[in-house]
């Protein structure tokens, strides 16, 4: 483990300086949960919370008007929203990012060309954003902050976004750590680099599916499918989906592209 975090802090300096210790400061006890904390004059925090589907949005608007007096939170259906909204200034932007990846960096750099000051927090419940490129891009492209919704709650995420608001760069440790072989890998067992997921995809290929069956097959959406493919297309060299497929036999010739580690 500490050869794992020493590793991490040279790759990943703007990252490291995230102290684990705030976070747990901030926890309630009572409870468990953490919450936003505020200036002695007790000022309300403002927040503007993008979210482009409205049952999240609604229902996240209501626990945090209901559980946190002196938080204001202004809900907008996209960045182009708020941009045109007189709003004015915000103490943070959280942006709940359920497209592509793609489509993530370029609503990031949309605020940064707009506000260049404001810290911007992506909430993101797609599985792409697990790895760890992604989030280190997402990073560099103009985030103060990268928040999985699938390993983080209310109270820690609330803790988060306050982290980042008081001028400190968050991003989960346990996943930039989980898995960081694949991507140092060069020996015949990982051949193109691929990770782990990328190779279900390619095993898909090379069955001749379709898009749309192969999220169903591997429980993702249609959409993170094809940023895997592109991806999959990109490290191979192929301009195509068949000549990925086909240039795969040559290091998985029983169709089995799916590592086995």
């Amino acid at each position: 483990m500490d050869q794992s975090m020493s590793h991490f802090d040279r790759t990943f300096p703007e990252i490291a300086t995230m102290e684990v210790d705030y976070l747990q400061a901030n926890a309630t006890k009572a409870d468990g949960n953490a919450t936003l904390s505020y200036d002695s004059q007790g000022q309300t925090t403002r927040i503007a919370w993008i979210d482009a589907y409205a049952l999240s949005r609604d229902c996240i608007m209501k626990v945090l008007w209901e559980s946190e007096p002196k938080l204001t939170v202004h809900p907008f259906a996209s960045v182009t929203q708020f941009l045109a909204s007189e709003v004015g200034e915000v103490d943070a932007i959280v942006l709940h990012a359920h497209g592509s990846y793609e489509i993530c960096l370029q609503e990031i750099a949309k605020l940064r060309a707009a506000i260049q000051r404001t810290p911007v927090v992506i909430l993101s419940d797609l599985e792409e954003h697990c790895q760890i490129d992604t989030i280190r891009n997402t990073l560099r492209a103009g985030a103060s902050g990268f928040i999985s919704t699938r390993t983080m709650g209310l109270g820690m995420t609330l803790s988060a976004i306050r982290f980042v608001q008081s001028g400190g760069t968050f991003a989960p440790l346990d996943l930039l750590l989980s898995d960081p072989a694949p991507a140092d890998r060069s020996s015949d067992d990982a051949p193109y680099k691929l990770t782990a997921r990328q190779r279900d995809v390619l095993a898909q290929l090379q069955q001749g599916k379709a898009n749309k069956i192969i999220a169903h097959e591997l429980g993702m959406s249609e959409s993170t499918a094809k940023v895997h493919i592109r991806n999959i297309m990109r490290k191979m060299g192929a301009t195509n989906r068949t000549q990925a497929a086909f240039n795969a036999l040559k290091h998985y010739p029983g169709g089995e592209a799916r590592s086995t580690f």
